[in-house]
């Protein structure tokens, strides 16, 4: 009887490591989510930023530089 309680024993100790380390795991990717999370939320705001800067440049060009090239080479070939 006794080497089935060590062996229950060994077996409860086991999981309860087991358990601490998958516990550790999960705050390190919850940690890890949290960063990356941040990071998009940091990128999504520079494209934002990006996109403004890129419009305002656009309204300030001629419009002919705005045509697209296929109706800029028909105008110069009539």
């Amino acid at each position: 009887m006794i080497p089935e309680f060590t062996s229950l024993s060994e077996k409860v100790s086991r999981l309860a490591t087991l358990t601490q380390a998958l516990r550790q795991e999960n705050a390190d990717l919850r940690q890890h989510l949290s960063s990356l999370s941040n990071d998009k939320e940091m990128l999504s705001k520079r494209m934002a930023e990006a996109q403004q800067r890129i419009a305002a440049l656009l309204e300030k060009l001629p419009e002919a530089l705005l045509e697209p090239e296929s109706e800029m080479a028909e105008e110069k070939a009539v």
